[in-house]
């Protein structure tokens, strides 16, 4: 059994918890850490651990980001970098009733949301996130701290750059690249190359 720490604890901690808590086989949530004790998911009855500094306290746990509104994702990046000397590793969380094929690979630190599909040959990067519902098709590419949303289709081939964001019902068509940085905008259709640092939004997005 994996022992976690979630780093975060509002609303889209809330949803990992859930993650957690549907493979009580293979996971013990043992709290979290916020600056703020009142946060959400003490109001779930998680146990609030402290602020980051705690985290010395508790190498026997594995440790995982639990924020990711858009505003705030790529202080993702820096929260890695400056919370590596607390960290004795970082967990990975997978709901119980997602798709992961055998062939997949998933990095460290990141979370596959209820009902997810990640199929054959794909590579999921450190810190990403597989928002509920999502589908990553055959021999897709993510970076590092990536967040695909809720209902987000990714066609195979596809490669997502580091820190880029794919929103609400986005889908990006087959072996097309979306670089670094990018946000693809809720409900828009990716047909051609989107350029690092971009935000495109639309049906064809642009």
């Amino acid at each position: 059994m994996e022992r976690l720490i979630l780093i975060g604890g509002g609303e889209h901690a809330r949803v990992i918890a859930d993650a957690i808590r549907s493979r009580a086989a293979a996971y013990e949530l043992l709290g979290f850490v916020d600056p703020n004790p009142r946060a959400s998911l003490a109001g779930d009855g998680v146990r609030y651990l402290g602020t980051d500094d705690v985290l010395v306290d508790h190498t026997e746990a594995s440790v995982v980001l639990a924020f990711g509104a858009l505003s705030g994702w790529r202080k993702r990046t820096s929260a890695v970098a400056r919370l590596r000397s607390r960290v004795a590793r970082w967990g990975t969380v997978v709901h119980s009733s997602a798709w992961l094929s055998p062939t997949a690979t998933v990095g460290e630190g990141s979370v596959i949301m209820a009902g997810a599909v990640v199929q054959t040959g794909a590579r999921i990067g450190e810190h990403c996130v597989i928002n509920s519902g999502a589908i990553v098709e055959h021999d897709v590419v993510l970076g590092s701290n990536v967040h695909v949303a809720p209902g987000a289709v990714l066609g195979g081939g596809v490669r997502i750059g580091d820190d880029s964001y794919v929103g609400l019902g986005a889908r990006v068509r087959d072996h097309v690249a979306v670089g670094d940085g990018a946000t693809v905008a809720m409900g828009s259709v990716v047909v051609s190359a989107v350029s690092a640092g971009a935000i495109v939004r639309g049906v064809p997005a642009r």
